[in-house]
């Protein structure tokens, strides 16, 4: 009776946790579950991919199970703090500005290559040749990117035992590139940007048309080497024709140095919210081409470096490589788990109360053992012995049939033990009547 008891106990639970696993699942399925993800950014990318409004226009066609709200930040390091402190989920960040501890990639968002852009025939073939020189920074919109790209330059100048101090700077809008070119204020302009449209190809627009001739474009040999001693800095090759224009420059693949802008996540976010985040981002790439052209920028970042400084979620990695698990799929997971661990229980749980039945039938057949034993005794016993089995009955009657009988027999055991204190009394009584 107990044991079936508690085989409808585990039953009922089994069944429980399988409704629950069902409606979890048909509620996921039918896209109400929605995952709240803060993302912190800068001012960088304003308008452009990850205006967020749009992405969650956009990925609401395709029923995502994450929300993105922004968190607007002034710059690319609060932004990287704030992954840090766990006020957001998510961080867009800059690779050579302040990498976010506790944050791993999820996509890379935009690559933006260093070129100096010089006139035609200029004797300026390499950085190196800067020295003792003014060149034009190219202002990017925000202090804290052109502050870092002087520091760079400075890196770089460093990297070639050169001064920082001994090449001078002016800071230029695109539309003052080409008159500053023009009329040799400086020898070139520094870009840092996307390659294709953007700063960089209206810089070498205003000064083709200020020089009435295509400038050159000047990357950095080194720039493998160079990467290995400044974080968050690689090299990347420029495709020729890249930017583009009447005369697409540059005319022959140039290698240089590049930084990323980068979406990570907190590497404590569970893997199926990351892949969900990556799946959704790339899935809907070619939409958002159409709301910010700067989405052609997005790519996947390389899960096989395994020295990068921002390594990849394991999350987007999965998905990259095709091994995503959905949500779903760790619910249903999950569920057949359980099932394994309701079902091992069950088993152990049965066994438990089987266990606990084969003492309460040996403690029966002992003691019915023992009232055999006394009537055998009970045949050469003297009166003391006599009184001895008396109280021993009286003590078995009330460990066994009386009302705090623990644990208390069957009705079976009960019946077999009935007969037999009766017959060992019995032999007690004919035992004391031969004495007298």
């Amino acid at each position: 009776m107990i044991r079936n008891i508690a085989s409808n106990i585990i039953l009922v639970t089994l069944l429980c946790v399988l409704a629950i696993g069902g409606v979890a699942t048909l509620w996921w399925n039918s896209s109400l579950a929605v995952w709240p993800l803060n993302v912190a950014t800068g001012p960088a990318l304003e308008g452009g991919v990850l205006g967020l409004s749009a992405i969650n226009q956009v990925f609401a066609e395709e029923e995502p199970h994450v929300r993105l709200h922004r968190i607007q930040n002034d710059n690319m390091a609060t932004s990287a703090k704030a992954l840090e402190n766990g006020i957001a989920d998510l961080a867009v960040v800059r690779s050579d500005i302040l990498m976010p501890k506790n944050g791993l990639t999820v996509a890379i968002l935009r690559r933006d290559s260093l070129v100096l852009i010089v006139p035609a025939h200029s004797h300026i073939s390499s950085l190196q040749n800067l020295a003792g020189k003014k060149i034009g920074i190219l202002k990017s919109g925000t202090e804290e990117e052109e502050r870092q790209l002087e520091h760079l330059l400075d890196a770089i100048l460093n990297y070639y035992n050169i001064s920082p101090g001994r090449v001078g700077r002016e800071l230029l809008s695109f539309e003052q590139t080409g008159e500053a070119v023009s009329q040799k204020r400086v020898v070139g302009i520094l870009a840092l940007g996307p390659v294709g449209p953007g700063l960089i190809s209206k810089a070498i627009a205003s000064v083709t048309h200020a020089t009435k001739s295509p400038p050159e474009l000047v990357g950095d040999k080194q720039a493998a080497a160079i990467a290995k001693q400044l974080t968050g800095v690689e090299s990347n090759d420029i495709e020729a024709g890249a930017f583009g224009g009447a005369s697409p420059r540059p005319e022959e693949d140039l290698t240089t140095l590049a930084v990323t802008y980068r979406l990570v996540a907190k590497y404590s976010l569970p893997d199926f919210v990351v892949g969900e985040v990556a799946r959704i981002l790339f899935l809907a790439k070619a939409r958002l081409i159409s709301v910010s052209p700067i989405a052609m920028q997005i790519e996947e970042p390389d899960t096989d470096d395994k020295n990068d400084a921002l390594p990849v979620h394991p999350g987007a990695a999965a998905f990259f490589s095709g091994e995503q698990t959905s949500l779903v799929d760790s619910a249903t997971n999950i569920l057949y788990l359980t099932s394994i661990v309701l079902g091992v229980f069950g088993s152990g749980f049965a066994w438990l109360l089987g266990s606990r039945e084969k003492p309460i039938k040996n403690k029966g057949r002992m003691e019915i053992d023992r009232l055999i034993e006394i009537m055998r005794e009970a045949r050469n016993a003297n009166p003391e012995e006599l009184d001895k089995f008396e109280d021993e009955i009286d003590t078995i009657v009330t460990r066994s049939l009386g009302p705090d009988a623990v644990p208390p027999l069957d009705a079976d055991q009960l019946k077999i033990l009935s007969i037999v204190v009766h017959q060992a009394r019995q032999a007690l009584n004919r035992k004391r009547n031969i004495i007298d």
